[in-house]
This record gives C-alpha cells, sequence and structure tokens, in this order.
C-alpha cells in the first residue's frame, strides 16, 4: 500500500518538475496566476495521465506518455504563452534530461537497499530539491539562452534532443539497453560522438559569423573615426582660407603701398610671406589617388605636431581595383598603430616610412616605423597589454584575409614593418 501511495506521489512530483521548472526556463515567471494557470495544466494532464493508467495500464501509458504530456506541453507553452516552438520543444528536452539525476540516485538507493519504497522517496525528495534549485539559481541563465537565434538554441539542445530519443528508444519502446548486447551499451558513446562532432562544427560556424560581424563592426567604428578626422581637417582648411579670404584685402593694400613707395624688394618679400599662408591651406598631394590623399593628409597635422619623421614612396594609380573602405581600414590602421608607437620615442628616433606601389597588378603596402621597447609576436600578430589598443592589428588581418591578400607583421632591431600583398 505504502508502496502505490509512493509510486503515485512520485509520479505527480514528476509531472509538477516537468511543468513547472520548463515553464520556469523560458522566462515565465511564477507569479500567482502563473502558478493557478500551469496547476490547472497539472491537473488536467494528470488526470488524463490516470485514465489511460487505469484503461491501457503502466507499460502502454509509459510508451504514450510523450504524446500524452510532453506534446501537449509543448503546444500549451507555445500557444498559451506565445513561446517559440523550437524554444518550448527543447526546453521540455531538457528537463527530461535534468529528471535523470534523480533517476540514477533513486537506482542506487534501491540498489542498496533494495525496496522499491526507498527509491520513490528518494526520487521525490531530490526531484522537489532540484526543482527548488533550478528555478532559484538556473531559469534566468537557461531563459536568456532559449531567447537566443534559432540556430544558436539548436546547438544548445541537441545533446538533450539526442538524449530523449535514445532513451525512449532503447528503454521504453524497446528493451535494448537492459538486453547486455554490447552494440545496445555502446551505441549511446557511438551516439554522442556523432554528434558532438556535429555540435563542434554548427558551434563553430556560429562563431565564425559572430567574429564577422564583430570585426565588421570594429571596421565600421574605425571607419567613422576616420572620416570624423577628415571632417576636422577639411573645417581647420575652411577656417584658414576664410581667415585668408578676409585679409586678403590687407594684404593688397600693403602691397599696393609698398609698390607706389617703390619698395620693390620689400613687397617681393611681402608677397613671399603670403603665399606661404597661402600654400598652408592647400593639402599637400602625395600621390594621384585621391582617397589615399586624404588619409594621408589627415595623419600629416598629427606627424608634424609629433615631429614624427615622414617618409614616403608612392606609385599607385588614380583608380584602385580594391573597395574605399578597405584601403581605409588597412593604411588607417597601419598609421595609428605607427604613429602611437614612434610617440613612446625620443623626437630624434620617431620615424615612419610608407612604400606603396602596383607590381604585377598587386598592390603592395609596407609600412615600417621604430619602437620602444621589446615587442612580442604571438600568432604573428603583436601582443599589447595597453588597454583599447590591439584591435588594428586584427582588423588589418581581418581585411586583408577578407580580399584574398597577405598579411606580415615582423620586427628587426630598428623596426616594426607590416608588408601586406592586395
Amino acid at each position: 500500500m505504502l508502496e502505490t501511495i509512493l509510486e503515485l506521489c512520485h509520479y505527480s512530483v514528476i509531472l509538477v518538475f516537468g511543468i513547472y521548472l520548463s515553464a520556469s526556463f523560458l522566462g515565465i515567471i511564477m507569479n500567482r496566476r502563473n502558478v493557478l494557470v500551469l496547476l490547472g495544466f497539472f491537473c488536467v494532464a494528470g488526470l488524463f495521465n490516470l485514465a489511460c493508467f487505469l484503461i491501457l495500464g503502466t507499460d502502454m501509458t509509459e510508451m504514450l506518455y510523450p504524446l500524452i504530456i510532453h506534446l501537449p506541453l509543448i503546444l500549451f507553452l507555445h500557444f498559451f504563452y506565445k513561446i517559440r516552438l523550437i524554444s518550448a520543444m527543447l526546453s521540455v528536452f531538457v528537463v527530461y534530461l535534468c529528471c535523470q539525476i534523480s533517476n540514477w540516485v533513486g537506482i542506487f538507493a534501491l540498489y542498496l537497499s533494495r525496496e522499491m519504497c526507498v527509491y520513490y522517496a528518494v526520487r521525490i525528495g531530490l526531484d522537489l530539491l532540484i526543482l527548488f534549485l533550478m528555478i532559484r539559481y538556473a531559469s534566468h541563465a537557461m531563459e536568456q539562452v532559449f531567447r537566443k537565434p534559432t540556430k544558436v538554441v539548436l546547438i544548445i539542445g541537441l545533446v538533450p534532443f539526442v538524449y530523449y530519443i535514445y532513451d525512449y528508444a532503447v528503454t521504453v519502446y524497446t528493451d535494448m539497453l537492459y538486453s547486455g548486447e554490447k552494440e545496445i551499451s555502446e551505441f549511446l558513446g557511438f551516439l554522442l560522438c556523432v554528434f558532438y562532432i556535429i555540435f563542434v562544427l554548427i558551434y563553430f560556424q556560429q562563431y565564425e559569423e559572430n567574429r564577422e560581424v564583430e570585426q565588421r563592426n570594429q571596421l565600421m567604428e574605425m571607419q567613422r573615426i576616420q572620416s570624423q578626422k577628415e571632417i576636422e581637417r577639411m573645417k581647420q582648411s575652411e577656417y584658414q582660407i576664410s581667415i585668408l579670404r578676409h585679409d586678403m584685402r590687407h594684404y593688397l593694400t600693403d602691397v599696393l603701398n609698398l609698390v607706389e613707395a617703390e619698395e620693390l624688394e620689400h613687397a617681393k618679400t611681402y608677397i613671399g610671406e603670403v603665399l606661404e599662408q597661402v600654400e598652408l591651406t592647400v593639402p599637400k598631394k602625395y600621390c594621384s589617388n585621391m582617397l589615399v590623399n586624404m588619409i594621408l593628409s589627415s595623419y600629416a597635422g598629427v606627424m608634424e605636431k609629433e615631429k614624427i619623421t615622414f617618409q614616403y614612396f608612392i606609385r599607385i594609380p588614380t583608380e584602385l581595383n580594391l573597395p574605399d573602405s578597405d584601403i581605409s581600414s588597412i593604411l588607417s590602421n597601419g598609421l595609428e598603430n605607427a604613429v602611437h608607437a614612434v610617440s613612446l620615442l625620443p623626437v630624434k628616433k620617431r620615424k615612419i616610412e610608407l612604400d606603396m606601389r602596383v607590381n604585377n597588378e598587386k598592390l603592395l603596402i609596407s609600412i615600417k616605423n621604430t619602437y620602444c621597447g621589446k615587442l612580442e609576436l604571438i600568432d604573428g600578430i603583436p601582443h599589447t597589454n595597453e588597454p583599447g589598443h590591439g584591435f588594428g592589428t586584427k582588423s588589418i588581418r581581418y581585411v586583408t584575409e577578407k580580399l584574398k591578400g597577405k598579411c606580415d607583421f615582423s620586427i628587426s632591431e630598428e623596426y616594426f614593418i607590416l608588408r601586406i600583398v592586395l
């Protein structure tokens, strides 16, 4: 009699465990309304399960359990709470996997005691404890998981789904697991191995997609910063031109006065000074390519301010057969890193060399700069512990690989060298 009561309590607790934990994993708040709604579902599902037990017997009810309990629970969570169907399904599978904790401990207790009453009592107590701990400490994390994109949810739910199918196939619908056949006992290991490989492949693909998005976002942010620098340079040049235009009347009046006074040499000197000021408002032309010229002009002011010796050799056509955004990213990041590195040195040692040329329809870029301290390459990329640094070199490599090119970082006694072939 006691065994029968404990058995019924055990099945009731298992049902409560599955319903409430599945709902909690999906972010359904356990307020008074939801507790009562889920209790209503428990009563309906429990009565239907009891009816099947009385009419069809234990074995048949256990075989139909996925259709009697699991499927209705998934549909209930999907339609009543508007939960995504794939999330509702995998939540139920994860909870089913969680049930195996109490199942194993219960079997171990049965092995020691040889009493079914002990088995049911252990499972009841442990299931209630796990339910409390899971809702309190794990539900929030699982809720965040099941809110992620479908591909991520599928990756997370792959193992629980495989175990669910395997467990019903070899313990409920057949007794192959207990037959002692080696093929059956080793099958779970084979299945987990296959699905683990699938999991790794899918996860790696997802990781690469996320990495590409992250790199693209970083690239866009760097392009935005570069654009801001170029706008500031243009504003400064515009401001200088406006001042020059305003003062031009005074300059011309002074020149006229000097000519009228027949002070021609003085007038020539004065005109030369005015021309020098005019030249300061004209951006320096490094090459015929407008984009490269604009980028180098934007760094000219920084290099002049930091008293950096800048040597360059540029032989490239007016138009390059490469996206402007990618050229901008590579060149801007390379120069940004070089300027940062040489700024740590004494003024006399601050030196940057740029070489850009086209050879055999390939764009060759070389940026050399002096450096301070000891540099270290990890996986072919310079390593730094400075916060906020290191993204530039990663972006250079990312863009180069995207363009099917080659990128190489090297260190000599005097120079840090970046070489790129596109």
